[in-house]
């Protein structure tokens, strides 16, 4: 696959999802972590209406 200027290498995303889940790279649970530090996501991401649309979309490809 060819990576793209803003794309993180295999290496380095592992080893930075390493650190979060190993507590060194400090991330409040629930946080956006980019590249080995919490972030605020975009702001589209605390839009309550995406929200309820991006549930109800999951609850309908998860109905059995």
């Amino acid at each position: 696959m060819a990576l793209t200027p803003f794309a993180t290498g295999r290496d380095t995303a592992g080893r930075c999802l390493a650190d979060v889940v190993l507590g060194r790279t400090q991330a409040p649970t629930g946080s956006y972590v980019d590249r080995g530090r919490a972030d605020r996501s975009s702001d589209e991401s605390y839009d309550p209406r995406r929200e309820a649309e991006l549930w109800e979309a999951a609850e309908r490809f998860t109905a059995s």
